[in-house]
């Protein structure tokens, strides 16, 4: 991780700037002395920041592909929407939302490849300690996951998939949730093993199989998928 060097945009405050760059919001003091700002005052538009390595958020993952409408929140839902940009770093509670022709594909670091389709609402949740696993969390819509496979091979979750209805438990495969209006979710396995979880019941989902979770009810025995599609690369 290196320094990054931001300029302030207009609406933006100095306690704005902290929640979506500073690892500590509450360490703004420390900002404002590195880059030798001696009142709060002088934040305005257009002026440069350098928020040093020891300052940073942690980056969980990058942008590897934006198409139509896709919008990013820094500041977990309470600050402004913007545009999302290729390449952007992505950083613990950030937030997603797509349009209706809107997708974005997200390299997560030591997972693999997250596409999140239209009419979605995602957030990057990040590792519970060092050296767990990665957790992400679907509000709306859905997703695809290509998760790479851990060599030498483990019994261990590498990533965790929390929806308002079931938890998705992977250690490398390709599979999707989509919620319902309703937030009822549909997890498929299209290679490897998922485990779903919700009410205290655990269901394993090897390839080719399904499963469905009615909110606040137990996932359903696992059934076939009628033909278990690929994640193709954009």
């Amino acid at each position: 991780m290196e320094p990054i060097t931001i300029t302030v945009q207009k609406g933006e405050t100095l306690s704005l700037i902290s929640e979506r760059h500073l690892s500590d919001p509450k360490r703004w003091p420390e900002l404002l002395k590195y880059n030798k700002i001696p009142n709060p005052d002088l934040i305005k538009p257009g002026l440069s920041l350098v928020v040093p390595v020891f300052l940073r958020k942690a980056v969980v993952g990058v942008t590897e592909f934006v198409i139509g409408q896709v919008e990013w929140n820094g500041t977990g839902g309470k600050g402004p929407w913007v545009p999302l940009k290729l390449g952007q770093e992505l950083h613990p509670n950030d937030q997603i939302k797509t349009s209706g022709k809107g997708k974005t594909d997200i390299h997560i670091n030591q997972v693999g490849m997250v596409r999140i389709l239209n009419n979605s609402h995602f957030e990057v949740k990040g590792e519970d300690k060092k050296g767990g696993p990665v957790t992400v969390a679907l509000f709306k819509g859905s997703l695809d996951a290509k998760v790479t496979k851990s060599d030498p091979p483990s019994a261990n979750h590498k990533f965790n998939i929390v929806s308002p209805s079931s938890t998705a438990g992977v250690r490398g495969t390709e599979f999707r949730v989509e919620l319902d209006e309703k937030l009822s979710s549909t997890i498929s396995c299209f290679e490897g093993v998922v485990d779903v979880n919700a009410q205290g019941k655990t269901v394993e989902l090897t390839q080719g199989m399904a499963t469905f979770v009615e909110k606040g009810k137990s996932p359903v025995q696992p059934y076939k998928i009628p033909e278990a599609p690929r994640i193709k690369e954009e």
